[in-house]
């Protein structure tokens, strides 16, 4: 059963990712292959300097810090006590402390040599995890007994919460021109043998979930031993310390198919951890130039269907590790506010940024100071609020429904309508929010689907069925050359497998595939979800929605909406997404009255049916009939 205490919520929760200390120092340098790191910032974080540039500037009162990068220990014996040090540090300055443990991978070198606990692909050989690392086999008892080991460690050290890091299960498939290359997990005996044991046939070696059973069956038992392997790792945590909180990095598990690249299962890990910490390539940018709104709003609304009543975190990057640096104060309070409004906390992206010089570097660093005084703006205006995020009831008249497992199994037919149609209503700054078929359904008006509607699902008459693959210009996908072509796909797998291993092991290739810009598209790619779908199509879905009730808001560039009821009082949450203030137009149903709630302001009151006004980044409208 999961810890309730501290209170995580909106307003009271706010973490920060800090990878510093010397093990960040020594990983920034494997990991990219002797990057520049500015050591001094990475040093000053662990010490009193960087808690009160980050506990008192910015505000933050949860810190990620590193303890297992997953170096042999003796060299990273220098990195527990940096950790135990550094927690102090923080909780002395009134914060509380998550301890990383690296989950998936270890270093190949030293004592390390001389361990077989590597994942091997279907060739028997290990998978690579970056340079100078490799993917564990999550059923081998040495790497189990090592996460348990690295549990009592971090909690030894005085830790108030435990975060795994890349819960991946063994090598992760690519995938690319709408196919999926090669297979997944591990090819090890022991693997092999208890898959069989379970389904009595062998681990596919190419994966196919569109269309194989057998990929469908493998790839759902790979999740379970994911989600299996970090209950048990939780639980060993609670039963050392009941106190202790458990989160872990459920990667991009909303806009990439992380179900089928990693193994992890969203639903099923949410049962195991005390705060979902959902990490992906959602950080606000507004690009009408090039038809793209990127944004959180998906990956917050699939979420927080999914998770039940456990805190919902995101952690938004621009382009990567490596390639980000430090964001400007605006997006920052943009990413902030997205996910408040959105029920959600976000992590404050603290670590892996580089200067315009390459050289690694932390939101720590004193020239940094304008975007911690804006997360700490933003922060500040979040405690005050923490009261009106609680016993909420979301209004959205407009629900999509989530397409379950069909969403992995047929990710480029499905995934194109799911996403284009929460894009689609973004822009048109319609209030939505994602269902699944054990909601109630009886408060929407409209109900979107982007695949088949399960054969059980009861609709109430009063609720508008939509099938997106129905509506003009929302043409299903259909599937690529590759994926039609199994001898292409092979050639094409055996292509990109290879550029894959050469990325990680030689320098010229790295900076190769990084100059074409291949990194983002193939190895660790942005979602294709935030291209905007036309004006065509996005009229067609306003005209199948037909009349809706609630508050019309209009302005010139994308607005976030989100519709509330706390009590009698109803929430209108706006977030700007353009770069600069707008103005913008509320037109009620009826003549309301209430307050006006915006960061650094005094609380405003409003009365009429419509409102006017400027909104800078976000504001909240409370008001009753």
């Amino acid at each position: 059963m999961r810890n309730s205490t501290p209170p995580l919520a909106v307003g009271t929760h706010r973490p920060v990712y800090l990878w510093a200390g010397p093990g960040t120092i020594r990983m920034n340098r494997l990991k990219f292959m002797n990057a520049p790191v500015n050591e001094a910032v990475h040093e000053e974080a662990h010490a009193l300097q960087g808690a009160v540039r980050i506990v008192q500037e910015a505000r933050c009162n949860w810190i990620y810090l590193t303890y297992d990068w997953g170096f042999p220990p003796e060299i990273e014996a220098q990195d527990w006590e940096a950790f135990r040090q550094a927690a102090q540090v923080y909780q002395s300055a009134g914060a509380r402390v998550f301890g990383y443990i690296q989950t998936s991978n270890y270093v190949y070198a030293g004592s390390y040599l001389e361990r077989d606990w590597y994942a091997r692909d279907p060739r028997g050989r290990p998978f690579p995890y970056y340079t100078g690392r490799y993917m564990t086999c999550w059923r081998h008892p040495d790497w189990r007994a090592h996460l348990h080991e690295m549990v009592e460690g971090v909690i030894a050290a005085g830790a108030d919460g435990v975060f795994f890091d890349n819960p991946w299960y063994g090598m992760a498939p690519q995938h690319s021109a709408g196919a999926w290359l090669g297979g997944a997990g591990c090819y090890c005996e022991r693997c092999g043998a208890a898959f069989r044991a379970a389904a009595g046939i062998e681990i596919p070696r190419a994966l196919a979930p569109e269309t194989d059973e057998a990929s469908r069956v493998y790839l759902r038992w790979r999740a379970d031993q994911v989600t299996a392997t970090l209950a048990e790792l939780a639980d060993h945590a609670r039963q050392l310390n009941p106190a202790i909180l458990i989160s872990a990095n459920d990667f991009d598990t909303v806009m990439r198919p992380s179900f089928v690249t990693y193994g992890i299962d969203l639903v099923g890990l949410a049962r195991v951890q005390d705060v979902v910490m959902i990490e992906d390539y959602g950080l606000v940018h507004w690009r009408p130039e090039a038809a793209e709104l990127i944004n959180n709003a998906l990956t917050l609304r699939t979420a927080r269907a999914l998770i039940g009543d456990t805190h919902l975190s995101v952690e938004p990057y621009d382009q990567g590790i490596g390639f980000d640096q430090v964001y400007a104060p605006r997006r920052y309070q943009q990413a902030i506010a997205e996910a408040a409004a959105g029920g959600a906390s976000m992590v404050v992206k603290g670590t892996e940024f580089v200067e315009a010089d390459g050289t690694f570097t932390l939101l720590t660093a004193e020239k940094y100071a304008p975007q911690r005084e804006a997360i700490g703006a933003m922060h500040r205006w979040l405690i005050e609020m923490a009261p009106r995020y609680t016993e909420r009831q979301n209004l959205a008249p407009v629900g999509l429904l989530y397409p379950g497992d069909a969403l992995w199994q047929r990710w480029d037919r499905v995934a194109p309508l799911y996403f284009s149609a929460g894009q689609a209503l973004l822009m048109q700054r319609v209030p939505w929010r994602v269902v699944t078929p054990e909601d109630d359904l009886s408060a929407l008006s409209v109900l979107l689907h982007s695949a088949p509607l399960p054969h059980d699902l009861r609709v109430p008459d009063t609720v508008r069925v939509v099938s997106l693959a129905a509506l003009p210009g929302w043409v299903r996908p259909t599937p690529s050359f590759v994926a039609r072509h199994a001898v292409i796909r092979r050639l094409y797998a055996s292509l990109t497998e290879a550029l894959f291993r050469a990325y990680f092991k030689r320098r010229w290739a790295r900076r190769l595939v990084d100059r074409l810009g291949l990194t983002q598209k193939h190895f660790i790619p942005r979602s294709m979800a935030f291209g905007i779908p036309s004006v065509t199509r996005q009229t067609a879905l306003l005209s199948a929605l037909g009349p809706l009730p609630g508050p019309r808001v209009t302005a010139a560039a994308p607005v976030l909406v989100e519709h509330w009821l706390q009590g009698n009082t109803r929430q209108l949450h706006l977030v700007n997404y353009a770069e600069t203030p707008q103005q913008i137009t509320v037109v009620f149903e009826q003549s309301v009255s209430g307050e006006v709630l915006r960061p650094e302001e005094a609380p405003a009151s409003f009365q009429g049916q419509t409102f006017e006004d400027e909104l800078d980044v976000t504001l909240v409208l409370c008001y009753r009939p």
